[in-house]
């Protein structure tokens, strides 16, 4: 008896933390945490890792510039960064 509840806690366990591995994070609840000036590591502490855009980015004189989007077609956050700091955020489908 002792083993099967103890087999029972660690399944209950090993679902929870994948519960919150599997988790969404382009969320509305997540966007509103994103906040201008924030950093670029902050972010990642937030959303994950996300896809930088090809198309726009780069560097002149001490300034530098990327957009990172998470999500896909349906629903997505954009956020452009300038020295690594949050300038705009943009949500869709959320």
């Amino acid at each position: 008896m002792k083993k099967l509840v103890a087999l029972g806690l660690v399944v209950l366990v090993g679902l929870g933390v994948a519960y919150v591995v599997l988790q969404d994070p382009v969320t509305l609840e997540n966007y509103s945490k994103i906040e201008p000036g924030m950093s670029m590591d902050d972010v990642i502490g937030i959303l994950g890792a996300g896809t930088e855009d090809g198309g726009f980015g780069g560097a002149i004189g001490d300034l530098s510039a990327k957009v990172v989007k998470w999500g896909d077609e349906k629903k997505s956050i954009t956020i452009t960064f300038v020295n690594k700091k949050v300038v705009t955020k943009v949500q869709e489908g959320l």
